[in-house]
């Protein structure tokens, strides 16, 4: 016969309700279940991977590409949800060293731009790097100067017999064909051709993700209201839009209507 606990607290514990979840993938699991959703209808609603959103239903962002991704997954997920996201951020950011040690290397990709305080840690070195520019362009003329001087002044003597024979007028004129060797030059940067550019207009704050022909990310960031982003590399690219109502994209001198490809807020298109 089984006897009821003697502690008033002890019959408090076991009559107290369940704790509310303490993080944002336990949260969402729970509200998707709550919904009689499964992870396949989730992923076809906001247009993730079912591994991605398995990852942010255990916290495991550690596997996702960065922050900046994973914010834009919980928010995507939320408004599916009809949840508030904004407890849900702020229970990531106390996370964030676990996500920042999964972010940090692959996000470092020189498309990210810095934050204010990273900006004033560069002065140094961009004041550095221009005066080793400005060095190095004192050495090349140092040493180009005597040689263009002697140049010159070998030319006069040269140029005394010039007009006394006439038959030399001709090797002037064979000089001057001679730039057309620059032909060659501009045909090498021919494959500078194949370089295509995007230019995004932010009517409101979005993040977004650009990948190129490699699917190498070439451009991975948040974006605020009011500013323009414009991103050059090798087509086909790979685009990824957060709050794509409040963009506006330029795809060379075509503009692109994002509502098509816009699902939940979240535009995915490929560009060719």
């Amino acid at each position: 016969m089984s006897e009821l606990p003697e502690s008033p607290a002890a019959q408090a514990e076991l009559l107290a309700p369940a704790a509310a979840p303490s993080s944002p993938g336990l949260r969402l699991r729970e509200a998707r279940e709550a919904r009689g959703l499964s992870i396949d209808e989730v992923t076809q609603a906001i247009k993730f991977g079912a591994r991605q959103i398995e990852a942010i239903e255990h916290d495991d962002f550690g596997r996702l590409p960065g922050s900046t991704f994973v914010r834009g997954i919980i928010r995507s997920y939320a408004k599916l949800l009809q949840i508030d996201a904004e407890p849900l951020l702020a229970m990531l950011d106390k996370e964030r060293p676990a996500v920042d040690n999964g972010v940090r290397a692959p996000e470092d990709t020189g498309a990210q731009l810095p934050l204010p305080g990273e900006r004033r840690s560069l002065v140094p070195l961009l004041a550095l790097l221009l005066a080793l520019a400005a060095v190095a362009v004192a050495v090349a003329t140092h040493f180009n100067w005597p040689a263009s001087g002697r140049g010159a002044g070998e030319l006069p003597p040269k140029s005394v017999p010039a007009p006394i024979i006439p038959g030399q007028l001709a090797q002037p004129a064979l000089q001057v064909e001679q730039p057309a060797s620059v032909a060659p030059a501009v045909a090498a940067a021919t494959p500078a051709a194949d370089s295509r550019q995007l230019t995004f207009a932010f009517q409101g704050k979005s993040w977004v993700e650009v990948k190129d022909a490699t699917q190498k990310t070439i451009f991975s960031q948040n974006n605020l209201g009011g500013t323009r982003q414009v991103v050059s590399g090798k087509p086909p690219f790979d685009v990824v839009i957060g709050n794509a109502s409040a963009v506006q994209l330029q795809y060379g001198e075509r503009t692109i209507d994002l509502r098509p490809y816009t699902k939940v807020e979240v535009a995915r298109l490929t560009l060719p």
